[in-house]
């Protein structure tokens, strides 16, 4: 676990954290909230899916405990100051491989990870909680790595699957190609991807150029026909009114925010 530089939401304590190689596969990043933090409340921010569940451990206050949650679309949360969280960022298909959960099972909104699991993951993240009580956010999520990285020890082979958002993530790559390349059929291809990371191939497409969308527009180098190519779009027109779709707003609108505020997207 290494420590990454982060200017964004300072308010809030945030901290962000990379995983060790081994479980770079199934983990995205570590996050932290609620030490050192500007504010003695809370605030809303903006979050986006990107196919990935977050698994968010509580250290105190009145809602202690664990939680997965997975996004299906834009939305605001609350993120309260005054209370220490912990959290693994899973990638796409994580939670699948890692427990055998598909997040199409998850109701909107966080589940109770104690509850949602299976018994002998669930036996085992019951002693993490115990663990962790006590102890400062970064040995915690020391103490939650550690606990992924046993879990991961029982996965199964996630390859194809990998490959598949892998080539997905290609900007000119389309659904079809995929599935060729695969040799498999695009519906067997789209039952595959629902139920492993809960999204279909074409949204999960959408999810990634709109993520790359939102980092590129955070920087003002790139003009936006150039934002709009690079991630697929041969058609300004045809970028803008997807963007505007997902994320609420036109690509000017979204790159004179994020650059009025001087701090990179989530």
């Amino acid at each position: 676990m290494r420590e990454q530089g982060q200017l964004a939401f300072r308010y809030l304590g945030f901290r962000r954290f990379l995983p060790d190689p081994e479980l770079a596969g199934w983990v995205d990043c570590f996050w932290a909230i609620g030490e050192g933090a500007g504010l003695p409340y809370g605030s809303f921010e903006t979050t986006y899916p990107d196919g990935g569940c977050s698994l968010t451990v509580t250290l105190d206050g009145p809602l202690r405990g664990a939680r997965i949650e997975f996004n299906r679309r834009t939305e605001r949360h609350l993120f309260l100051a005054g209370h220490r969280c912990i959290s693994a960022r899973l990638r796409p298909g994580a939670l699948f491989q890692l427990f055998g959960v598909s997040p199409t099972l998850l109701p909107a909104g966080a589940v109770d990870a104690c509850q949602l699991l299976p018994s002998p993951a669930q036996a085992r993240l019951r002693r993490l909680l115990v663990g962790l009580d006590g102890l400062a956010v970064v040995p915690a999520i020391a103490r939650l790595e550690g606990w992924l990285a046993e879990e991961a020890v029982h996965t199964g082979d996630a390859s194809q699957t990998r490959l598949a958002l892998a080539m997905l993530r290609e900007p000119d790559m389309r659904v079809g190609q995929v599935a060729c390349r695969l040799g498999i059929s695009s519906r067997t291809l789209e039952r595959r991807l629902q139920q492993q990371i809960g999204l279909s191939p074409a949204f999960y497409q959408l999810c990634v150029r709109m993520q790359a969308a939102r980092l590129q527009l955070a920087r003002p180098k790139a003009s936006l026909a150039q934002v709009a190519l690079s991630c697929g779009y041969y058609d300004q027109a045809h970028f803008t009114h997807a963007f505007r779709r997902f994320v609420g707003g036109t690509p000017a609108e979204y790159r004179k925010r994020k650059l009025s505020q001087n701090y990179k997207a989530p």
